[in-house]
């Protein structure tokens, strides 16, 4: 990038970004990095840190998914550029400052772009929601009067309240016959639970296709994603079981640990001493959580998948749902396939 703007980069790398500073040809350097951040930016916003949920439209009637797919392979991308050019930003230019979020806090989310990408249709909505965060206090850079206030105190925790801009994806697969939510979400953060974006999402995409095909698209027919977990689980290939919850039952009792999930996240659980060791000595082991890591090439990070779920699942009998996985460390739409084609492989569908 600094070569293609005739900087000479043949010297340490101090002294050639310092060159590149200070350069005339610094705005060109600017640009130049901008154009090359500007694909994986926009990919983030669609397959980064989700939260995914899907629909199998095979459960809907024969008209409702014609009319669905034909719309999509046919006029939803004219009937929608309205929508899109009267937004005020498009997905890299959407606001961050919090003065400006507060207006996008309160409901419809913001429909601000569509894309027909391999046949799929992508919508991309934006709202503002708040999330808190924890974070410690350094007593030693108070001031003497207040580290005596808190001098009984070993740590300090701060919590911070921040609006924080959120895109949340519509995926229309008419070859899988799937839609998929992927509902943002912010990892180290609490989220507010006053509305429910996926339900928000879910509303929004409906009153679209009320408009332009007269039927609510999602209703019935959300996927269970619980049948999968334990084929997860018990296959060596893959990829690392880091995130672990199950009841281990033996011959009189069984135990679900107060429902606590095992994290670890360099160690498979599979190949785990503590926990084959207390596996070999139970009658079975039923998982009803876990989070799965594949190692990816560097520069892109590790990819994860937690499926979640609680242990009162287990004992619902053909009742277990588990309905929203979270989606970690994609850097584009061939990431997130891989992740969720490992889910859904393990389903049996309609």
């Amino acid at each position: 990038m600094i070569s293609g703007t005739s900087l000479h980069v043949s010297r340490g790398w101090t002294e050639t970004i310092d060159s590149a500073t200070e350069s005339v040809h610094s705005d060109a350097v600017w640009k130049a990095a901008y154009k090359i951040l500007l694909k994986p930016a926009r990919l983030h916003t669609f397959v980064g840190n989700k939260r995914l949920s899907i629909f199998d439209m095979r459960v809907q009637t024969e008209p409702v998914r014609k009319r669905l797919f034909d719309w999509v392979a046919g006029s939803a991308i004219n009937d929608l550029a309205k929508v899109i050019n009267n937004s005020p930003f498009d997905v890299i230019s959407a606001p961050t400052d919090e003065a400006v979020l507060e207006v996008y806090k309160r409901p419809p989310p913001k429909l601000i772009e569509a894309r027909l990408v391999k046949g799929k249709l992508y919508l991309q909505f934006f709202s503002a929601r708040t999330y808190t965060k924890r974070e410690p206090i350094e007593i030693s850079l108070m001031t003497p009067r207040q580290q005596r206030v808190f001098a009984e105190y070993d740590q300090i925790i701060g919590v911070k309240t921040q609006a924080v801009p959120c895109f949340d994806t519509v995926v229309v697969d008419p070859v899988t016959e799937l839609v998929q939510i992927r509902v943002d979400f912010q990892p180290g953060m609490v989220e507010s639970k006053e509305t429910s974006a996926f339900s928000l999402a879910v509303t929004e995409f409906n009153r679209i296709t009320e408009k332009f095909i007269s039927r609510s698209a999602l209703g019935a027919g959300i996927v269970n994603m619980h049948p999968a977990i334990d084929p997860l689980y018990r296959d060596q290939d893959c990829g690392r079981v880091t995130t672990l919850g199950f009841v281990a039952t033996g011959k009189s009792s069984s135990s679900n640990n107060r429902g606590q999930l095992h994290r670890n996240k360099t160690k498979d659980f599979r190949k785990d001493e503590f926990h084959t060791g207390g596996k070999n000595n139970v009658q079975r082991i039923d998982p009803y959580a876990i989070g799965i890591t594949w190692e990816n090439a560097q520069p892109k990070r590790d990819l994860y998948l937690e499926i979640h779920g609680s242990a009162r699942a287990i004992y619902q009998g053909k009742l277990r749902m588990t309905t929203v996985a979270s989606v970690v460390g994609c850097a584009d739409a061939g990431d997130f396939d891989f992740v969720v084609d490992n889910v859904l492989k393990r389903i049996k569908r309609s």
